[in-house]
């Protein structure tokens, strides 16, 4: 695990990250992210590509004395999606775009159900 310094925050507390590239979800979970690119193009609209698109994007508003800017901050990145939610939602999806949605379902119980990790040589169920 490694972590982020925030140092625009108070204090500058730490944001944790875990590569969970080791975990035995991992591949099924990226199969399953390239299965649903595939078939269910979203689009990014809200998403940032890199960390100059916001400075380009914004380089392309037109100034003027009452422009005003606002910059939300996220209080909690982990989304917490029941799995049984993620299941219906998922399976909605697949039948509006008529999609075969049993892969997809196993492969969502796998990667969310089981998920496991190494952490001093010792194997966790989360």
């Amino acid at each position: 695990m490694r972590g982020l310094i925030k140092i625009h925050k108070e204090g500058t507390p730490i944001r944790p990250v875990v590569n969970f590239k080791n975990v035995p979800s991992y591949n099924p979970a990226k199969m399953l992210t390239d299965i649903l690119k595939t078939h269910l193009p979203m689009p990014n609209v809200y998403n940032v590509q890199n960390s100059s698109q916001p400075m380009n994007d914004i380089s392309q508003i037109p100034f003027t004395p009452e422009l005003k800017l606002a910059s939300l901050d996220i209080s909690n990145m982990c989304t917490n999606i029941p799995t049984k939610d993620l299941i219906d939602v998922i399976d909605t999806i697949c039948n509006k775009h008529n999609l075969e949605d049993t892969i997809i379902r196993e492969v969502i119980s796998i990667t969310n159900l089981d998920t496991l990790m190494m952490y001093s040589s010792s194997t966790m169920k989360s």
